[in-house]
């Protein structure tokens, strides 16, 4: 993981929130009798355990009314990508879950917005959705990155907090838990929501096993136009990701630049490329692929 990536999510996964009394944690026991057995209710409250994580927050709100929204939408509008509807598609999936020893295939799924887009939903019911113009636009192997990319999101447990930011945005959310727990964490989300792409980047490289193809992803993503594929200059698109950090250097630039980048949804794919290229010229990217990638 990207070690920007990984210190926010072992933060947010060591957040622990108090029961203030043994009658609001049988309440809390009784409101949600499915989310652990009895058996585990009774060894935590024999251990005098006298909280929950986060996780445990997320699981039983926001984490659990995201995903059946998501399912909702997504079974209503678009088609299931299946190995009888889409074959090819599908297999392509399975490959990719087989590189990255990822034994459970998520949910499959496409629909119509012509532009190189693709997206994640889901902890318990995994979902993948690679939009109409990803299919057309891309080439095999830079499918495989993108596959590999939002599955990099699933697999590090980035899928809770990005629900949980989404939900942000959503106008009936009145709880005063969940209001409470957003004054805490909502900056350290949006900061680190971009950061999390660096390491789904990672594993997208991981899964294609060539930088061109990660690369040219990102410049297709960057707005190439169609009538160029035929010629996508990567070295100059490298090029241009160097000088952006050594062109901006002033005092007033480098604020500027930062500003710019943490007002924006997800991270410049001129960074983006950077970070990338840095990482894939590192050891870390080398001492990785020369071991068994089914270790992951």
């Amino acid at each position: 993981m990207h070690p920007d990536d990984k210190r926010t999510i072992d933060w947010l996964n060591g957040l622990q929130v108090p029961y203030y009394s043994l009658k609001e944690f049988i309440r809390e026991m009784i409101k949600h009798p499915k989310d652990k057995l009895l058996k585990e209710w009774l060894e935590i409250l024999k251990a005098g355990k006298d909280y929950y994580t986060f996780k445990d927050f997320l699981r039983i709100t926001t984490s659990k009314y995201r995903e059946a929204y998501n399912e909702v939408e997504y079974q209503g509008e678009g088609i299931n990508i299946t190995n009888k509807s889409l074959p090819q598609m599908y297999r392509q999936l399975v490959e990719a879950c087989e590189i990255l020893g990822i034994k459970e295939v998520p949910t499959y799924s496409t629909n119509w917005f012509y532009a190189p887009y693709h997206s994640s939903n889901g902890e318990t019911h995994r979902r993948i959705i690679m939009v109409s113009g990803s299919v057309d636009l891309f080439t095999k192997d830079e499918m495989m990155f993108t596959l590999g990319h939002e599955l990099g999101h699933i697999v590090c447990g980035h899928k809770p907090y990005h629900m949980l930011l989404e939900t942000f945005y959503m106008p009936f959310i009145n709880d005063a838990a969940f209001k409470a727990w957003g004054a805490i964490i909502k900056l350290p989300l949006l900061e680190w929501y971009r950061t999390s792409d660096y390491t789904a980047d990672r594993v997208g490289l991981l899964c294609c096993q060539d930088i061109n193809a990660a690369l040219s992803t990102m410049i297709k993503k960057a707005g190439l136009p169609k009538k160029c594929y035929h010629h996508i200059d990567i070295e100059s698109f490298i090029q241009q990701a160097k000088n952006f950090d050594e062109n901006f250097t002033s005092t007033m630039d480098k604020a500027v630049k930062a500003l710019s980048i943490r007002s924006a949804e997800f991270p410049w794919l001129v960074v983006r490329a950077k970070n990338l290229l840095d990482w894939y010229n590192s050891s870390g990217y080398k001492q990785i692929i020369d071991k068994n990638l089914r270790s992951l």
